[in-house]
């Protein structure tokens, strides 16, 4: 049932791109952008897996975007993502607000978790920057546990201006676009786009995961990493 739903919501949100270009196809604010990717990983909990996802930004003026997706993991894991951003341009960069939700089901140990989180942050030519609040509320069963308030942060560099034909950026981060971590749970991580028209795009991201931090001894690793096109729509 819960498949079905965020099946339905990220697949009403695709369809909903071409009725909202105007008469010579432009969307409103800009293009939008959907995008399909390949995934594979491993952890020590499901060893090695597989999986795809689906996104798609949809702009709603040209400071202000949605974003919506689902990936499917063969370890039983779906993941939905829903992500509002409007931003404010300075001289030198601007200022976004994030809200964010995020639903996880672990369907191999019948549980499911939702988070939701706000914040704020800074994006320059090379550099971005945000920090917020989140909660979280995990579901197994008719037992619901909600967890404490926790950051939400994420500190990246990029190589090249977003806009060049291609571009690298690394950071890190207790979140990317399917997972959330504690805070004190990191997640390092590239990313990287090569733009080969002004619709076509390859993209990819690699994240790395340390099992333990600090004064803990990390002996495993979990990595995962993603591959696949962005086709922007209403240029």
């Amino acid at each position: 049932m819960r498949i079905r739903v965020l099946t339905i919501l990220l697949a009403g949100m695709l369809g909903s791109l071409p009725m909202m270009a105007g008469d010579h196809g432009e969307m409103p604010g800009g293009p939008g952008e959907v995008a399909v990717l390949g995934i594979g990983g491993q952890n020590r909990t499901w060893s090695g897996y597989g999986g795809g996802a689906l996104q798609a930004t949809i702009p709603i003026t040209e400071k202000m975007s949605l974003k919506a997706g689902l990936q499917g993991l063969s370890s039983g894991v779906m993941t939905g993502l829903l992500q509002f951003q409007p931003a404010f341009p300075f001289s030198k960069g601007e200022l976004f607000i994030d809200a964010s939700a995020y639903y996880g089901g672990f369907y191999k140990y019948h549980t499911g978790e939702w988070l939701a989180a706000a914040g704020a942050g800074w994006r320059a030519a090379h550099f971005s920057a945000q920090l917020g609040l989140s909660v979280r509320w995990i579901a197994g069963g008719s037992d619901v546990v909600v967890e404490p308030i926790d950051l939400f942060y994420r500190i990246a560099g990029s190589l090249n201006k977003a806009d060049a034909q291609w571009n690298l950026t690394a950071g890190v981060a207790n979140f990317t676009h399917y997972q959330v971590e504690r805070a004190m749970q990191p997640i390092f991580f590239i990313e990287g786009r090569y733009t080969f028209t002004s619709r076509l795009s390859l993209i990819g991201e690699i994240d790395v995961k340390p099992a333990g931090m600090f004064h803990l001894t990390a002996t495993w690793y979990g990595f995962s990493a993603a591959l696949g096109l962005s086709y922007r729509i209403g240029l």
